[in-house]
């Protein structure tokens, strides 16, 4: 009888191992273990500061990026595992976005949450092919107002007294284009 319930005990605990939702979250890497790329920081101009190097491992991707401050903004590159600039975008706030796209951001929001709180906002120029990212890379950080630009929010909101933390994604006109959950941040360090 002992080893029966051992038994249903492991089985049970095998089973809601593999269960879980594994979601990865963004880590820091080496500049070594980052993919061969075209735009580093000798590339990116003078005035380059804090050059710091991620990896991001999720169910469908791989997605390497850089960040790095230049001219009082905060610049974030992405990359494919291959070193093909996939979008380069940086942070912005609500005075740097037209009022009538901002209102539809508001509008939507209020009506998907009960109380909504805006994390982080960033303007992003997603790469749409391989000839046409030395011409992104350059409108990024003109700083240009394109149709092709995307807006990227994290927002923090709660729904029928559950809270929820997703990243959506707008067209430049201010439609929403898509979302997905994240992850809460991780606090898993040792306190002394």
């Amino acid at each position: 009888m002992n080893k029966i319930k051992v038994s249903v005990v492991f089985i049970f605990l095998f089973a809601f191992g593999f269960s879980q939702e594994k979601i990865e979250r963004e880590h820091r890497i080496l500049k070594s273990q980052f993919p061969p790329i075209v735009y580093h920081k000798e590339t990116l101009g003078g005035h380059i500061k804090r050059m710091r190097y991620y990896k991001e491992v999720a169910a469908e991707q791989v997605v390497y990026s850089t960040k790095f401050k230049k001219d009082r903004l905060h610049y974030q590159m992405t990359y494919t595992k291959e070193g093909d600039l996939k979008s380069v975008g940086f942070s912005i706030r609500q005075i740097d976005v037209p009022d009538d796209v901002y209102m539809r951001f508001e509008t939507y929001f209020n009506g998907s949450y009960d109380t909504w709180k805006l994390v982080k906002m960033d303007q992003l120029y997603p790469v749409a092919s391989k000839d046409l990212e030395t011409k992104t890379f350059s409108n990024a950080f003109q700083n240009l107002m394109l149709p092709t630009v995307l807006y990227k929010l994290v927002v923090k909101g709660k729904r029928d007294a559950k809270k929820e933390h997703q990243e959506f994604w707008f067209t430049a006109e201010g439609k929403f284009s898509s979302s997905r959950d994240m992850l809460p941040a991780n606090h898993d360090r040792v306190l002394y």
